[in-house]
């Protein structure tokens, strides 16, 4: 049996329930005893956007970060414990690669 998702528009609860198909019975408020109907509203699914990224490409030797010199190649990096480093978004990567001197073969 699938679950359902209801909703009083009364009290606005919602609610899931499981119920079959076929003769399907809508549950009651327990707010306000009325009759709860199919919740029609979209889940919310994936978020997209940026978010923070961890590269263990860019990634150096701890003692690079210790003594500083991969500062002098990416100033303003963050690196984790491992040397692995640290990314605000896709913007801050496709900067980085540059800086590293990879070059996108399948750009042209």
């Amino acid at each position: 049996m699938p679950l359902y998702r209801f909703k009083c528009y009364e009290c606005n609860t919602t609610d899931e329930d499981i119920c079959m198909f076929r003769n399907k019975q809508y549950p009651i408020c327990p707010r306000c005893d009325k009759e709860m109907v199919d919740d029609f509203t979209p889940v919310k699914g994936a978020v997209f956007g940026d978010k923070e990224r961890v590269s263990t490409a860019l990634g150096v030797h701890p003692s690079q970060i210790a003594d500083g010199s991969v500062f002098k190649i990416h100033p303003g990096a963050k690196f984790n414990a491992n040397g692995d480093m640290i990314m605000k978004n896709r913007s801050e990567q496709k900067q980085r690669l540059k800086e590293r001197g990879w070059v996108n073969k399948d750009s042209y």
